[in-house]
This record gives structure tokens, C-alpha cells and sequence, in this order.
């Protein structure tokens, strides 16, 4: 009887990367904060040095970092994107209340409930907001190859302070993919602030709203869920020709869960049109362009194949002896990236 015995050793081991962590030295906030920064795969890629890539700003990343990266991976995995490789950057909390709330509150005129949600201090957005424009976008534009396309996420109270971004901090980001946001916070006051300036110009944002089902309307919760259902009933009546608005109620997910099943259809809100069949290229040499061109209108910003996607197409033609097609994708590739 023979007995191998197999040990740590035995094997090779290659650490598996989602990203790294970084610090800055904020004179903004007077304090230490990290940053966690995922790179698309594409990145890395020694073939592409001038890829540049859009930017995803994620609000409470110690809890969303991890699984967000694996939804962009996949959902931007050639050959059949549905959105482009993009770069993360998840914005980590040290003074989640203080950094994530509009205005300052005292406990003296909130509900019991809502109060005793309230701790130390609060009201930070304008400085935190600060802190992201001239620090953390300074640093990651610096050391990154960036568009200047920007995407905030938030949820909860970082939901509310995306909306207070979207209307006071309208340039900073061109879309928004908030869930469940806390528009109870200080009587409402998002709601006062966007009913009184409804009509204002949005700069072709983008924003996607989820919120928790009808089940989930009870107890300490129905001043939250009613809050977010009087916003959406007041952006869903109210034209908007500088804001293409979606909003989604997910029954059987909770105040926990809803940005899981949320930021999968917010990134493909945001990214409509992106997604082609290439195949279809054969029969219509244009679809590239096409659909290049009509994304780049509906978004106001100027997307354009990667490189290294166009080269997956004309690898596929090429392989499979279809010249003609594959010296099409070539030439329009040409005229994108040309020296």
C-alpha cells in the first residue's frame, strides 16, 4: 500500500488580485483615508499603454468594493460587452455620518426612529464632496490613464448624498446609481431642495433609483420608504429634457441587499446600447460605427471601442477566413487609433 502525502508546497501559488488599497493624506478632511483601486484586465495589457477608461467613484467601499468588481469584470468581458472595462474606485468611510449627510441635524427635531439613527457629528457633504474633486479625483487621475467620465454610486446615506451631488455638484459625475437613499434625512430635505429646483438643467445625467419593495413598507421603515417614494412620483411627473431618469422598486430584497441585484441593472442603464452581436458585422459592415456613434449621442460623451476589443473582432474574422469583414473592422479601427 502506497501513501502519497501532498503539501502547501507541493503546489504553485499565485495570490488572486481584485485591487489594492491606498492612502491619502487629506488636508481637506485633516485625516488619514484609503481608497481601494480596481484596474480593468485589460489595463495591464503591455499591447494597449494608452487605453483610457472610464471611472467608477463607489461610496461605502468596505462593503461594495469586492463584489463590484466582479459584476464589472464579467459584464465587461469581450467578446460580448455590455458595458466597457472600467476602472473602480471604492471611497472607504471613517466618519460614515459626518461625510454622508447633506445638512446638519440635531436629534431635538427628528422622530425617535430617525433620531436614533443620528451619531456624533453630521451634515459633511460640502467638504466631503471637497475632498473627493480636489483629492481623491486629483490622485487617481494622476497615476491612472482616466476618461473623464464619471459614475457615483451610493446607497442609503450614501444614495442621498449622490442625489445632493447630482443637484448641487452637477459636473462632477455623468451618472448616478443610487439605492434605497435616506430622503427622510432632515424632514425631507432632498426632496424640498429638488421640488423647488425641478426645472433646473442636469447636463444630460444619467440616474438610476432603486428602492425595496412594498413589503418591506412597515414599521421604522415607512417614513423611508414613503420618503423615496414621494421622490420618485416628483422626478416621474416632471419632464426632464437634461436627465434620463429609471427607477426601480425590487420586492423580496431589504435595505442590505437591494444594491446587489441594483447595480447590475444600473450599470446596464447606463451603458444602454453598448452591447452589439459582432457576428452581425458580416451583414452590416456599419454596426460598429452605428452603434458607436448613436451611444456616444444618448450619453453626451465620446465612447469608442477599445483597441484591444476591435482586435478580438478582427482575430474572430480572420480566424474563421473572413477577410473582407476583418480587414472592415481593421480599417475603422484605423480611424480611431491611427498614429
Amino acid at each position: 500500500m502506497f501513501c502519497t502525502l501532498f503539501t502547501a508546497n507541493s503546489y504553485a501559488q499565485e495570490a488572486i488580485e481584485i485591487g489594492k488599497s491606498y492612502t491619502i493624506k487629506s488636508r481637506v478632511l485633516n485625516e488619514d483615508r484609503s481608497i481601494q483601486i480596481y484596474l480593468p484586465t485589460g489595463y495591464t495589457d503591455t499591447k494597449y499603454p494608452n487605453q483610457k477608461y472610464p471611472v467608477i467613484y463607489l461610496l461605502d467601499g468596505e462593503s461594495n468594493f469586492n463584489y463590484l468588481t466582479a459584476y464589472v469584470d464579467k459584464l465587461s468581458r469581450y467578446p460580448y460587452p455590455s458595458i466597457p472595462e472600467m476602472i473602480i474606485v471604492g471611497v472607504v468611510n471613517t466618519n460614515r455620518t459626518r461625510d454622508l449627510t447633506p445638512t446638519v441635524v440635531t436629534k431635538d427635531n427628528m422622530s425617535k426612529d430617525q433620531a436614533a439613527k443620528i451619531k456624533g457629528e453630521n451634515g459633511g457633504n460640502d467638504n466631503f464632496f471637497k475632498y473627493l474633486k480636489d483629492e481623491v479625483f486629483t490622485y487617481v487621475d494622476t497615476n491612472y490613464r482616466t476618461l473623464d467620465y464619471k459614475i457615483l454610486i451610493g446607497h442609503s446615506f450614501g444614495g442621498i448624498t449622490a442625489l445632493n451631488n447630482m443637484l448641487n455638484y452637477t459636473d462632477m459625475f455623468n451618472a448616478y446609481i443610487v439605492h434605497d437613499p435616506s430622503i427622510w434625512w432632515d424632514n425631507k430635505v432632498m426632496l424640498r431642495e429638488y421640488t423647488s429646483r425641478i426645472k433646473q438643467d442636469f447636463k444630460h445625467r444619467k440616474l438610476f433609483l432603486t428602492q425595496v419593495g412594498e413589503s418591506e413598507n412597515k414599521g421604522h421603515l415607512n417614513d423611508h420608504y414613503g420618503a423615496i417614494k414621494e421622490f420618485d412620483k416628483l422626478m416621474s411627473t416632471t419632464p426632464h429634457p437634461s436627465l434620463t431618469y429609471k427607477y426601480v422598486a425590487y420586492e423580496g430584497e431589504d435595505h442590505g441587499s437591494i444594491p446587489l441585484k441594483g447595480n447590475l441593472d444600473g450599470l446596464r442603464f447606463v451603458f444602454d446600447g453598448y452591447r452589439i452581436n459582432f457576428k452581425d458585422l458580416k451583414t452590416n459592415s456599419n454596426l460598429l460605427k452605428d452603434t458607436f456613434e448613436n451611444l456616444s449621442k444618448e450619453m453626451h460623451y465620446d465612447f469608442k471601442p477599445t483597441e484591444k476589443y476591435l482586435d478580438t473582432v478582427i482575430k474572430y474574422f480572420n480566424t474563421n477566413g473572413d477577410k473582407e469583414t476583418a480587414d472592415k473592422v481593421t480599417e475603422y479601427k484605423q480611424s480611431l487609433y491611427s498614429l
